[in-house]
C-alpha cells in the first residue's frame, strides 16, 4: 500500500468525482452476507470490482471491514493508490466495537478515510440496533481508533431526505466529538422528500465541515421512486439530476458515491437475482 491515501477534496461544478460504492453488510433478520452474495471478497471478485470501477472512472470507493471478515485481506485487496472511505461497521455491530475499530485503524495506511457506523440512525428494524446504541457505538470505535499514531480521517454517513430537527442527530452527536472530517449524506429518490440542493445547503451551514453525497442511486422500477421523480427514466436520469441538484445548491462537494455500484442481491433472498440499481455502466 502507499505511504498515503490523496485526499477527497471538495469541488464546485461538473468536475465533482464518482465514488464506486460496494455493498459491505450483513443483515441482522436473515444472516446474509453482503460480501458473500455479490462476490466482493479478496479471495473472489474484489480485485475485478475495483478494476472494473476504476476502468469506469472511479475516482475512490466505499467499502467495508466487517468484523467477521479478515479486514487486513480486504485492505490489501485494494489497488495502490485508490482512496476508500471503510466503513467499520454496516448493519452489523461488532460484539467489541472499539477492539474492532482500533484493529481497522491498524491495517489502514496513513491518512485513510473511515466510517465508524454507516447509517446509525436508520433504527432496529433495518440495523438490528437503535439509533442510541448505533450512535454510542460509534463515538467509541472514533475515540479508540483516534488514539493511534495512524488515526483515520473520520467521515459520517446518516440519510438526510428532510430536514425535521430530527434528521440530524446522530450527525450532531459525532460531529460533537470533534473528530469527524467530513460529513456524508445519503439521498435516495424513493425516500426524498426535500430537494437535494437544500439538503446540502443546510449540512453544509449547520456543520461547516466538507460534505460528500456518501449514499445515491436509482432502482430501476421502483414505484416510489418513478412516483416522486416522474421525469426520470433511468440512473443516468438520476445521476443528471443529482449533478443538477449540486451545481443548484453552491456547495462544494467531495464526491458522489453511486450506491451500490453492483447490482444489488435481493436482501431477503439473493437466489431470487438482484435489483437493477447499480452504476449505469456495465456490472462485471
Amino acid at each position: 500500500m502507499p505511504a498515503a491515501f490523496p485526499a477527497f477534496e471538495p469541488v464546485y461544478g461538473s468536475d465533482i468525482p464518482i465514488i464506486a460504492g460496494f455493498e459491505c453488510g450483513r443483515l441482522h433478520w436473515s444472516g446474509h452476507d453482503l460480501l458473500h452474495s455479490t462476490g466482493h471478497l479478496p479471495d473472489a471478485g474484489m480485485a475485478h470490482h475495483y478494476a472494473t470501477a476504476i476502468g469506469q472512472g472511479a475516482a475512490g470507493a466505499r467499502d467495508g471491514l466487517s468484523w467477521r471478515h479478515d479486514v487486513v485481506a480486504r485492505v490489501q485487496a485494494v489497488p495502490d493508490g485508490f482512496p476508500v472511505i471503510w466503513d467499520f461497521c454496516h448493519f452489523d455491530l461488532p460484539p467489541r466495537p472499539a477492539a474492532h475499530a482500533i484493529a481497522c485503524a491498524v491495517a489502514l495506511p496513513p491518512g485513510a478515510w473511515a466510517i465508524a457506523v454507516n447509517e446509525p440512525s436508520v433504527g432496529r428494524r433495518v440495523s438490528g440496533i437503535t439509533p442510541s446504541r448505533a450512535i454510542a457505538a460509534a463515538r467509541r470505535m472514533m475515540t479508540s481508533a483516534a488514539m493511534l499514531p495512524n488515526a483515520p480521517r473520520f467521515a459520517t454517513c446518516d440519510p438526510f431526505h428532510h430536514l425535521a430537527p430530527s434528521v440530524f442527530r446522530a450527525t450532531d452527536e459525532l460531529v460533537g466529538t470533534g473528530l469527524v472530517q467530513m460529513v456524508g449524506v445519503n439521498y435516495y429518490p424513493h425516500h426524498a422528500i426535500e430537494p437535494l440542493h437544500r439538503v446540502l445547503q443546510a449540512v453544509s451551514e449547520r456543520y461547516r465541515l466538507p460534505v460528500m453525497i456518501t449514499e445515491t442511486g436509482w432502482h430501476d422500477g421502483l414505484r416510489a421512486a418513478h412516483r416522486r421523480f416522474p421525469h426520470i427514466r433511468d440512473r443516468w436520469g438520476w445521476l443528471a439530476h443529482v449533478r443538477a441538484e449540486v451545481a443548484l445548491s453552491g456547495v462544494p462537494v467531495a464526491g458522489i458515491c453511486w450506491y451500490p455500484w453492483l447490482d444489488m442481491p435481493d436482501w431477503d433472498d439473493p437466489r431470487r437475482g438482484c435489483w437493477p440499481c447499480g452504476w449505469p455502466g456495465q456490472q462485471r
